[in-house]
């Protein structure tokens, strides 16, 4: 599949991930208000009021990145509702979500048996009619995730695939529950985001503008959505940052901050958001706050590098962060991007040996990354024609010092004054 169909798949499989941090989960009393938000429970969906406000609860605790809380919390509903598909989805969420903070796999045996058992259980209520939306709705979830997690393994198919099925069920969940905002996340990132790589690539069939109802959808989600809020802001400021709408992404990514300032993913997000208004230095007090959050996430450190490296002012501080984040093994992909990046920085530096070096590696460790080879390339020609420029003035500066003092090899011609013309 190529880069462009890549993008694509990404882009559905975000309208459904985006409200899979939304996951709902049964949670004993003694979970009930952990949050410190005494949700109602009141829904559209003939959901028990009960049951609605452990998933109020339990997508809060998430959102505050309590994962140990909100797992405590899914694995309770896995024991003490057996039938019901919500405790290991619920599970396979919290493994998610730290996973994709880090941009790694580190629980993957975890989450695929979470997954797996998740399935397990829709399979099982897939003929009932009890509950008919919000079973619909959680399964859109778990067919989303399941989509994020192929493509994260750059498994393009599978991810477009179970994203396409996922959006399918949104919208009969929508038709049967139109009160139910949370799904207007989902429908308002896929009219904006189809409208914007269909415009941007040719051989896709064009979709028309609906951009404008796209936010509309992503807006209103936030505004009366019951489980989505946090991720309906997050869809929100990175749907402004494609249209370039800067000073909207800030506002929503302060909103976010100021209701989960321990967001590590916001954080990242609202320090993209500066980079792009050039305010490196906010951005870079933003990424500080992170690591004091999360001091071990690694990625923070391919952040820091990436505000330096836009900055143009601290190049030594840009390659020590990246090489901070090499220390912390990411994936063959990023570690690619990394030794990229340090590439460019030793290139501004015209040092083209340690620029090749650097460029070498980002291609021998992930061979489908185009763009450094065509880079790596441009570099070689670049510290040949200037290995080859300098030899030439060497070669001149010889030729002077070797001719006889008082010897012109060719004439020079009187200089003749320029004539002016007078202006009276």
């Amino acid at each position: 599949m190529t880069s462009t169909s890549a993008r694509l798949a990404t882009l559905f499989t975000l309208a459904l991930c985006a409200i899979s941090l939304g996951l709902p989960g049964v949670a004993d009393a003694k979970h009930r208000n952990k949050s410190g938000k005494n949700f109602t429970g009141e829904n559209p969906l003939d959901v028990p009021r009960a049951e609605f406000q452990a998933a109020q609860e339990g997508t809060e605790l998430i959102y505050q990145r309590r994962m140990g809380d909100a797992l405590d919390v899914f694995e309770g509903v896995s024991i003490n509702h057996p039938d019901s598909p919500l405790g290991p989805l619920g599970v396979a969420i919290v493994y998610q979500a730290i996973m994709f903070e880090n941009y790694d796999f580190s629980l993957d045996k975890a989450y695929l048996q979470a997954s797996a058992d998740a399935q397990q259980r829709f399979d099982r209520v897939a003929r009932s009619r009890d509950k008919k939306a919000w079973n619909l709705f959680l399964l859109a979830v778990h067919q989303g995730v399941n989509a994020m997690y192929h493509v994260r393994h750059l498994d393009y198919l599978s991810g477009f695939n179970l994203a396409w099925e996922a959006l399918e069920n949104v919208k009969k969940v929508e038709r049967m529950a139109p009160e139910f905002y949370d799904v207007q996340l989902a429908l308002g990132l896929y009219n904006y985001w189809r409208t914007a790589y269909t415009e941007k690539i040719d051989f896709l069939p064009k979709f028309g503008e609906h951009r404008a109802e796209g936010l509309a959808q992503m807006q209103l989600a936030k505004e009366k959505g019951l489980l989505g809020r946090a991720p309906a802001s997050l869809a929100l400021t990175y749907s402004y940052m494609e249209g370039k709408d800067y000073e909207a992404a800030l506002t929503e990514a302060l909103w976010a901050r100021e209701r989960y300032p321990t967001s590590v993913l916001n954080e990242m997000t609202l320090s993209r958001v500066y980079r792009h208004l050039k305010r490196f230095p906010e951005a870079l007090a933003v990424l500080e706050n992170a690591r004091t959050i999360a001091p071990d996430c690694g990625r923070l450190w391919w952040q820091i590098g990436e505000t330096h490296y836009k900055s143009r002012k601290n190049n030594e501080d840009a390659k020590d962060a990246f090489k901070k984040y090499l220390e912390s093994e990411p994936l063959p992909e990023y570690k690619a991007h990394t030794l990229y990046r340090l590439g460019l920085l030793e290139r501004r530096q015209r040092r083209y040996e340690m620029a090749i070096h650097y460029l070498e590696q980002a291609v021998a460790t992930y061979p489908k990354f185009k763009t450094a080879a065509k880079k790596l390339e441009q570099v070689q020609a670049e510290r040949d024609k200037r290995a080859d420029d300098s030899r030439k003035r060497r070669e001149r500066t010889r030729d002077r010092k070797a001719k006889p003092k008082g010897t012109l090899t060719t004439p020079v011609s009187p200089r003749i004054a320029p004539t002016v013309p007078h202006r009276d």
